[in-house]
């Protein structure tokens, strides 16, 4: 009973953090779409259509949660979790503060980001495309619905940490993404943040992935609830297989880039 109401309190605790994050979030979006025309020039915005300012208007909070979440749950990283007496990786430890507070750092900004990409379909859509648009749909549903069960239950924790930790790249990707709707990505800046933002999507997301495979492969499932373990099963491989399809989208990217330009020269040469 004691247990129970512990649990209970630390809850209500979490979700009132994260809904505040995700009140302030917005407070922060409604400050900076008003400085966006300062900033820019009154006459610049209002050249620039809906998605693209929209873009720009949450750009800021994709920088700062890409900032603040990793920041918060950096203490609390570990390259594997640690070893139990069976030879396994422990899926029940000690839980550092800092995966709470980065966790719901996180799920407080997922939760304003989902509310606004719902909010505004039509221009999301335009700015994301619609096989974008719905993995982000997905993404932060299922992270908003399932990391805070890990993280109050103490168990998979490891796990939660590093995805929150691979928001890192989400404040250059805000930026490359404002830079291209301004139309100034193919500057000395724009290409400082595209290469920053391919380095630190690497290092948050694949330099890690098989420490993470492996710590999830050699797990002790026993250490928790079936349906704990049923919810592990299913859902942390899911962004192992989303960072694979989003580095091979970069990679065709960086090829486009690098080799489109030098078949465009041969051939404007040649004419």
């Amino acid at each position: 009973q004691i247990h129970a109401k512990i649990m209970d309190a630390e809850t209500k605790t979490f979700i009132i953090l994260v809904c505040s994050i995700a009140l302030a979030h917005g407070g922060v979006r409604v400050m900076w779409g008003a400085l966006c025309p300062i900033v820019f020039g009154e006459r610049r915005w209002a050249q620039l259509s809906d998605a693209k300012q929209y873009e720009i208007r949450l750009a800021f909070n994709c920088a700062v949660n890409g900032i603040l979440a990793p920041a918060l749950v950096y203490p609390a990283l570990t390259s594997t979790p640690p070893l139990n007496q069976n030879g396994l990786y422990a899926t029940v430890f000690p839980r550092h503060e800092g995966s709470v507070l980065g966790c719901a750092a996180s799920v407080g900004y997922l939760l304003y980001d989902l509310l606004a990409m719902l909010s505004n379909f039509t221009v999301s859509i335009k700015a994301n495309g619609v096989v974008a648009y719905n993995l982000y749909i997905w993404h932060h549903a299922l992270s908003i619905m399932f990391w805070p069960v890990a993280v109050l239950h103490n168990s998979f924790v490891f796990f939660v940490n590093w995805f929150v930790a691979s928001e890192a790249s989400s404040t250059f990707l805000a930026a490359r993404g404002a830079m291209l709707s301004l139309g100034t990505i193919n500057t000395p800046v724009g290409v400082a943040v595209q290469l920053g933002f391919v380095a630190s999507f690497f290092m948050s997301r694949i330099y890690v992935m098989p420490n993470l495979i492996k710590s999830i492969y050699y797990a002790d499932w026993g250490q928790v609830p079936a349906w704990q373990a049923n919810i592990a099963r299913c859902t942390v491989p899911l962004p192992f297989l989303l960072n694979i399809y989003w580095w091979m989208m970069i990679l065709r990217s960086m090829y486009k880039v690098i080799f489109g330009k030098k078949r465009g020269g041969k051939g404007k040469k040649a004419a």
